[in-house]
């Protein structure tokens, strides 16, 4: 277990990063197309990992296995983050990190079909745990949109934010179980940057397609923003891929449902509100459900 520590907390990490970004995305969704910002989003976090990842020691990748990360990358975080970003314009940040931290579920039944990982029912039951504190959590902002008299509520689970919110969830599934073998195999720093390189390219390559900027026109604060959330982005995705090394696919994946926790709790501190009854509640069932899942992947 203690061996273990270092890469759960990588994941744990990457799942509040999430979250955090999330917020942050969504108060620039109406200054810029999801294009644009993926775009920056990780050209900024590629600077960041651009000198560490240059003075490290590169290893010699196999032709096959470089073109699999790079597409990786692109699917991962370029695919996946359109998707998310379109989602963002069109739903709320909390609804959103809700939807993305059912991937656990995604993912555990994707590695479990495939063979990858054993069924345990003890891992499934904490879980299962964990997304439930996010169902709370989720009717809990429904209640309290519906009584602001805001347009929230379920039926923004409806239209194309939902369906490129589900569709991202997959994609996020299933590529994290598909860089297991390449981060057993090779060192997370350097892939991280190769992957990330290919992502940047490919979105690049798609804004000038689209006619979209590469560098939108955003206030000082838009762009403070936009700084945090590229530098979130190549931390989260470094501790990511150094998670996906050491640990299980959906061990990894399952600390997402810290993302809505901390995507809320952030809402709550911008708009300077006490956390409700079903904030609490959500954060102690994914709490309990991470430890269940965690202890259990131990044995």
């Amino acid at each position: 277990m203690h061996a273990r520590q270092p890469a759960l907390w990588a994941a744990a990490t990457t799942g509040m990063l999430v979250g955090a970004a999330m917020v942050s995305t969504s108060a620039l969704s109406s200054a810029a197309s999801p294009a644009s910002l993926a775009f920056l989003r990780y050209a900024i976090g590629l600077a960041m990992l651009a000198v560490p990842a240059l003075l490290a020691t590169w290893p010699r990748y196999r032709a096959r296995d470089a073109l699999a990360i790079a597409l990786l990358g692109v699917a991962q975080f370029a695919v996946l983050i359109l998707l998310l970003n379109h989602a963002l314009a069109r739903l709320p940040a909390s609804t959103c990190a809700l939807v993305f931290a059912t991937m656990p579920l995604f993912t555990w039944c994707l590695a479990a079909l495939t063979g990858r990982e054993t069924f345990s029912p003890r891992r499934l039951a904490g879980l299962v745990l964990a997304v439930g504190g996010v169902a709370v959590l989720l009717i809990g902002s429904t209640r309290a949109a519906s009584g602001l008299g805001g347009a929230g509520g379920l039926g923004l689970l409806g239209g194309s934010g939902m369906a490129a919110l589900l569709a991202a969830t997959l994609v996020g599934a299933a590529t994290s179980i598909l860089y297991g073998p390449y981060m057993r195999r090779y060192p997370a720093l350097p892939t991280s940057g190769l992957a990330m390189a290919a992502a940047v390219l490919f979105l690049a390559l798609y804004c000038a397609l689209q006619g979209q900027p590469l560098l939108p026109v955003f206030s000082a604060g838009q762009w403070g923003h936009m700084v945090f959330i590229g530098l979130s982005s190549g931390l989260g995705y470094f501790c990511l891929l150094w998670a996906l090394g050491r640990l299980e696919a959906s061990m990894v994946i399952a600390f997402q449902a810290l993302g809505p926790v901390t995507a809320a709790l952030l809402e709550l501190a911008l708009h300077q509100r006490m956390p409700s009854t079903a904030l609490l509640a959500a954060m102690a069932l994914v709490l309990a459900g991470l430890l269940i899942s965690t202890k259990a992947a131990a044995r």
